[in-house]
C-alpha cells in the first residue's frame, strides 16, 4: 500500500480531483482499484462541500408579510438564493416536493435541515389525511 498526500488549493480543484477519479474508476479493469478510486472521489467531494454552518448567507426576514418573488427564485433555483423566513421556506419546501424535488436538494435551496424538511412532508401528509 502506497500513501500519497495531495494538498489542494481550493474546493474546486477537489471537485475537479474526484471528476478525474471517477472517470479512471470508469476505465479501469481492476474492480478493487476502481472502488478505491470511487472511494477517494467521494471523500474528495465530502471535502469540497461547503459547510452550511459557515457560509456567509444573510440573516433570515423575521417579517410577517411573505415575499412570493422570493419563494419563487428558490423554487425556479436562481442563484443567489436569497433567504427565507419559516413561512417562505417551508411553501417553497412544499412547492418543490410538488416539483419532485428529493430533501436533501429541497434542504440546501430553503436554508433548512433535511430533518425539517421531512417533518414538514410528514405534517403536510398528515393533515391532507383529515
Amino acid at each position: 500500500m502506497i500513501e500519497i498526500t495531495i494538498r489542494l488549493k481550493s474546493p474546486a480543484h477537489a471537485r475537479r480531483l474526484a471528476a478525474i477519479l471517477r472517470t479512471l474508476a470508469d476505465t479501469d479493469e481492476d474492480r478493487g482499484q476502481a472502488k478505491t478510486y470511487r472511494g477517494a472521489a467521494r471523500r474528495l467531494e465530502r471535502i469540497a462541500r461547503p459547510n452550511r454552518y459557515t457560509t456567509t448567507r444573510p440573516p433570515r426576514p423575521t417579517h410577517a408579510e411573505l415575499d412570493e418573488e422570493a419563494v419563487q427564485r428558490v423554487v425556479k433555483g436562481l442563484r443567489p438564493l436569497p433567504p427565507l423566513s419559516r413561512a417562505e421556506a417551508r411553501i417553497a419546501s412544499w412547492r418543490l416536493t410538488a416539483h419532485r424535488c428529493s430533501a436533501p436538494e429541497i434542504a440546501e435551496r430553503v436554508g433548512a435541515t433535511e430533518r425539517t424538511v421531512r417533518r414538514w412532508r410528514a405534517e403536510d401528509r398528515e393533515a391532507a389525511q383529515r
